[in-house]
């Protein structure tokens, strides 16, 4: 092998390690850069593989090499790329959508790991280095949200006093508003065969809701910070 590849490709792996590992342990600000970053580069990825799959290689993806439809056609695997291409833009979706990004972060694990052992698979030539880096990354965002994640693998041990714990959640109209949202990108996704524009038209009407919805809750919140201390003078 080439020293040169075989450095970067190595790098691809050590890079996210080392990022990973001095983001979780510094904190602060460079921890919230690392989280910041993560989820949009590695929500980027997905919702362009996504968008990719979904309108027949029209829509280009930010990571390749492209997915070859005859070779697809040929072994009669367009649906699987219809339902990879869904599943990569709802985890693109949830993540950049800062509100849902754990449940994406947790999805995406299974998602990296396929690309990994399909291209791996096929002797695709430094694909599983580039992958397994993101799989770090996004491993990296499990470990952050570990306070969250944790009640998934070990069960509290006062299940009814967890139960009796309020939810954080939005108001109901912005919560329908955010669910509503995602569902009409991911429909509009599926549009591809009544036309492009239909397609994207579908899509764009789906995020601008999810943006909508997502403005409106923080003005809320920052409204609700605004008269906290008004009411502890009063």
């Amino acid at each position: 092998m080439n020293p040169s590849p075989a450095i970067f490709y190595v790098l691809c792996i050590l890079v996210p390690v080392i990022a990973t590992a001095v983001a979780l342990v510094a904190g602060g600000p460079l921890r919230r850069l690392y989280v910041g970053g993560s989820r949009l580069l590695l929500g980027a990825l997905m919702l362009g593989g996504g968008l990719y799959k979904l309108s027949d290689n029209h829509l280009p993806g930010l990571m390749g090499p492209p997915l070859d439809h005859a070779f697809l056609a040929e072994h009669s695997l367009e649906i699987f790329a219809q339902f990879i291409g869904v599943a990569q833009l709802l985890i693109g979706l949830l993540l950049l959508s800062v509100r849902f990004s754990l449940l994406g972060a947790v999805l995406m694990v299974p998602m990296w790991l396929n690309i990994i052992f399909l291209t791996w698979s096929q002797h695709w030539t430094g694909t599983p280095f580039l992958t397994t880096g993101f799989l770090v990354l996004n491993i990296g965002l499990l470990l952050h949200d570990y306070p969250r994640l944790k009640w998934l693998l070990y069960p509290p041990a006062d299940a009814a006093g967890f139960q009796t714990q309020r939810l954080y959640t939005a108001p109901l109209p912005i919560e329908i508003l955010w669910w509503l949202g995602i569902a009409v990108v991911i429909i509009g996704g599926l549009l591809y065969r009544i036309s492009l524009r239909t397609m994207t038209s579908t899509m764009l009407l789906g995020a601008a809701i999810l943006v909508g919805a997502t403005v409106w809750h923080y003005f809320l919140k920052r409204q609700h910070r605004m008269q906290k201390p008004s009411i502890a003078q009063s």
